[in-house]
């Protein structure tokens, strides 16, 4: 039979643990800022003033915390939760100064995607599917009265960016066209209707949008006519485009703009972080000093200061929250994991490889080497495919590998054609009947990987989550005799009831990446590992939580089944109570004891 979690203690519980210090967000008096930290197991929020102090807990949720928005007018404090990671978020209110939060919204079978502020801090606007499941609606609420309008409908996701400051009308992104395909309207709040901004021709994507509190535009991060993303304003009187800040054959991957026009960017460099500062008068851009490798999360400047706040983690920096003022752009640190009776400076920092895959492409691969010798075979690897797929391997922080690294595991993670952050032309190889390329690419560094003299050939294996474990899957299958195990946590197996059971309100948005049920059944069926599974020759390990409405349980439970048919070696632990990932503690000390066991036994 399966198994289930149990409570378990490993040698890779101590990577696991290490704290992870996320989504800081400030009052607007700007003094002082609330985050979220996973100290007590769970993601819960806590506060601290700006100038300093002893932080406080503020919730202690059944469930953990997802977004939290401080209002405009006020210290209140909007938060979200949802039920076992079921993404079916629920809004939640701790006014200033009282302990128990009160429920906005009380609908667990509807998806509340949370959106934004009125300028007044009287309302709230965001997107619901109350009325049809497969349709994002945006909705206002009165938050003294909880009163709720429904202001316009359509067909298909969509969600609330901003309020435009004469606080009547609504920034919307509408996502009809698939999750890199999106267009921007302004929504009238009392008509209902929508303007359609920015006209492009072919897809556009947009990630951040902010506005300046004058009325005279806003600022956007987009890759509009372009290949990377970059920064432009968009004039409220209806004029072109300004682009302001792009880079050269990489993009802009956050920014935050201060009321008078002060800016500060970050530029991706090769999966590493770069941050700039620009003075509102122009003049010469400058990168911020003193932060060590890594990646920048958001971006947002203190509310009244010249002080810049922003997730921060790297390959040997757990995730924490960093400051840096425009004065003498330095960094340092506000809130720091605890990163327990580990000791980061023994933390393993990646170094990149590019692989030349079957059709000459390059393809970059992060790899952790061991800090100890290699054995006289060469090092065991364990290739790490990230999910998406329109997604990136960078330098953030990952326990697992290092715990890896630390037992002398090499890791290698490949970002495959399909990957973000190398541009439109290079994300988009993969698309609907290019799906099997990435599968070539992942070949072309197992071929690679037998090139090394530092490495063990026969004892290589592969690991990834949601779309990474679709790869897994379709490595081992696909290349049988190349790979010594499989460990595949929430991953696709069939994509025809991947689109039948997903969430429905991103049914549309996986068919756009993937191909439509209909129109493009025989390619789903040709892609679908589920119907290779007799080629397994590897011992697999999957981990599914059950109440996952991205890749629902029953893609594991049917290739648990179609494997324990087949007599093949395979091992399936099920994590009640958690969705796309694993957020509580105990269960990830559940899942990575049993993944640490699986490879003792198999690698």
């Amino acid at each position: 039979m399966p198994d289930t979690a149990a409570a378990t203690v490993s040698s890779i519980a101590p990577y696991i643990d290490i704290e992870a210090v996320i989504r800081p967000t400030f009052s607007a008096d700007g003094k002082r800022f609330a985050y979220l930290s996973d100290a007590s197991g769970t993601h819960q929020i806590w506060t601290r003033v700006l100038a300093g102090g002893v932080a406080q807990r503020l919730t202690d949720m059944e469930e953990p915390v997802g977004a939290l928005a401080y209002s405009p007018s006020s210290h209140d404090l909007l938060f979200t939760t949802d039920c076992g990671g079921d993404e079916r978020h629920q809004f939640w209110l701790l006014r200033d100064g009282e302990r128990e939060p009160v429920a906005l919204t009380d609908d667990p079978s509807t998806v509340h995607a949370w959106g934004s502020w009125s300028p007044d801090g009287t309302r709230i606007a965001y997107s619901a599917n109350a009325r049809s499941k497969q349709d994002m609606d945006v909705y206002v609420m009165d938050v003294a009265t909880r009163t709720t309008t429904c202001v316009h409908t359509a067909a298909g996701y969509r969600d609330v960016l901003a309020y435009f400051p004469d606080g009547e009308s609504l920034l919307v992104r509408d996502w009809s066209g698939g999750p890199h395909d999106q267009v921007l309207q302004r929504l009238m709040i009392r008509t209902g209707s929508v303007e359609n901004l920015l006209p492009h021709s072919g897809r556009a994507e947009y990630r951040a949008v902010r506005m300046r509190r004058d009325g005279t535009g806003f600022h956007v991060l987009c890759d509009q006519n372009c290949d990377h993303f970059r920064i432009g304003f968009v004039p409220a009187d209806g004029g072109a485009v300004q682009w302001l800040v792009e880079e050269s054959g990489t993009s802009i991957e956050a920014m935050a703009v201060t009321g008078d026009g002060r800016m500060a960017y970050v530029v991706n460099d090769q999966g590493w972080h770069r941050l700039c500062i620009r003075d509102a008068a122009g003049g010469q851009d400058r990168c911020v000093q003193g932060l060590p490798p890594g990646i920048v999360g958001s971006l947002a400047w203190v509310p009244g200061t010249d002080t810049l706040v922003f997730p921060f983690e790297g390959a040997r920096t757990p995730p924490s929250i960093w400051a840096a003022r425009a004065a003498d752009a330095q960094a340092a640190a506000l809130v720091e994991s605890d990163a327990g009776v580990l000791s980061p400076a023994d933390f393993i920092e990646p170094e990149v490889c590019v692989v030349t895959s079957f059709d000459g492409l390059g393809v970059p691969c992060f790899v952790y080497r061991p800090a100890t010798p290699p054995p006289p075979a060469g090092y065991p690897v364990i290739v790490i495919v990230h999910g998406g797929p329109a997604m990136t391997w960078s330098s953030n922080f990952r326990g697992d590998v290092q715990y890896l690294a630390s037992r002398g595991i090499m890791v290698v993670a490949p970002n495959v054609r399909g990957s973000t952050g190398y541009g439109r032309r290079y994300h988009e190889l993969d698309d609907k009947y290019l799906r099997m390329d990435s599968v070539r690419d992942l070949y072309a560094v197992r071929q690679w990987l037998d090139g090394r003299a530092d490495v063990d050939g026969g004892r290589v294996g592969l690991f990834g989550r949601s779309y990474g474990g679709f790869m897994v899957l379709a490595g081992l299958t696909g290349y049988p005799g190349s790979w010594k195990l499989g460990v595949d946590f929430y991953g696709i197996a069939n994509f025809h009831t991947l689109l039948q059971t997903t969430g429905p309100w991103r049914r549309d948005l996986r068919a756009a990446e993937y191909g439509d049920p209909h129109a493009d059944s025989e390619l789903l069926a040709d892609i679908s590992p589920i119907h290779r599974m007799q080629r397994l020759q590897a011992p697999l390990l999957i981990v599914h939580g059950m109440d996952d409405p991205r890749v629902t349980p029953g893609e594991s439970e049917m290739l648990y089944s179609v494997l324990r048919g087949l007599g093949k070696p395979v091992q399936y632990l099920r994590i009640p109570h958690e969705g796309h990932g694993f957020a509580r503690r105990s269960n990830r000390h559940a899942v990575f004891a049993t993944f640490e066991s699986f490879l003792d036994k198999h690698l």
